[in-house]
């Protein structure tokens, strides 16, 4: 049965969202953990689990187990979550977006702003903030590298599929080319990740790009080679128009006669965080005066080119997704 599309004047689009009834319908659409295709139902799993990410893991450990999954563990640095969820046929792993409605919302802002490339260590290069905001969850003897080694070891035919939206699509990323056992990645509504190197690290492998509508955030940061800017877009790309039907290939839609914009910004940005003290206000009013010229530049663009910043929603990916399998 089809679900309503949720009115954003009326239901609380912006995660966390506890009000929803996560993997509603699983047992008549059991996760396929050995895919490698692109699976419709696999693309829906996973949207749920990149919108799961964003609750409290005690929900988040309840809803999994109530789809089937009791294995649960839970990963958290200064603004970057993560949890894996796992039973004898698959382990899943979320990273979680950025939550513009918690007291981390600073310093996320600060990893999407963080833009300039930065080489990764298996090839490449790749967002500098979405590098460092990965490492505060990956070393150590409780971190997230030792935990899938040591599920690899201990489950070495389990299947392991990597999500996340926004953000957390950029870190499910740069995790599934750390770990090259991994089975699939599916990506909701997330930026470029790295250049065309990166890219090439992961294109051999199960990996789908998804994107909703007008999202503009798949878009950004920019690929613009010509200025040294050469993120690029991986995977394969599966786009989900308004109607809820599914394409592969996006409509046209271009940044380049916005060329100039784009580069001013990230040059004035990028002068102004070289002269930073390490004063925490001054740290805090160029975040702040960062994500408003940010708002702004984005604000018309939008006003140009119809983007929606409501289609970046992770609620409108699981459900759009939910209602093109009852077609």
């Amino acid at each position: 049965m089809k679900k309503p599309i949720p009115e954003a004047k009326s239901y609380d689009i912006v995660p966390p969202d506890m009000n929803y009834v996560y993997f509603e319908g699983s047992d008549q659409y059991p996760f396929q953990a050995a895919n490698t295709e692109f699976s419709e139902v696999n693309a829906w799993w996973l949207s749920e689990c990149a919108l799961l990410a964003y609750c409290h893991p005690g929900f988040a450990r309840m809803a999994f187990k109530l789809a089937g999954f009791e294995q649960f563990s839970f990963f958290q640095g200064t603004g970057t979550e993560c949890m894996a969820a796992g039973n004898q046929e698959a382990l899943l792993i979320a990273f979680r977006g950025t939550e513009l409605k918690s007291l981390s919302a600073l310093y996320e802002l600060k990893t999407d702003l963080d833009s300039m490339p930065v080489a990764f260590a298996e090839g490449g290069k790749v967002h500098q903030g979405f590098a460092k905001a990965l490492d505060e969850v990956w070393s150590g003897e409780q971190g997230l590298q030792q935990f899938i080694e040591q599920q690899i070891q201990d489950f070495p035919d389990r299947p392991i599929w990597l999500t996340g939206h926004s953000l957390g699509g950029a870190l499910a990323t740069l995790c599934f080319a750390k770990v090259p056992q991994a089975t699939g990645l599916y990506v909701y509504g997330a930026p470029r990740v790295g250049n065309q190197q990166f890219v090439e690290l992961v294109n051999n492998r199960p990996v789908w790009r998804v994107e909703h509508a007008k999202d503009p955030i798949p878009m950004l940061p920019p690929n613009l080679p010509a200025i040294s800017f050469g993120f690029a877009d991986l995977g394969e790309l599966v786009y989900i128009h308004n109607d809820q039907t599914i394409d592969y290939q996006r409509p046209e839609k271009s940044t380049e006669e916005y060329k100039d914009l784009i580069v001013s910004t990230f040059k004035a940005q990028e002068q102004r965080r070289k002269s930073l003290s390490v004063d925490l206000t001054e740290i805090n009013q160029h975040l702040l005066e960062s994500f408003k010229e940010w708002r702004d530049n984005l604000k018309q663009w939008q006003a140009d080119t119809k983007i929606s910043f409501t289609d970046h929603m992770p609620i409108y990916y699981c459900v759009k997704l939910w209602n093109n399998l009852q077609e």
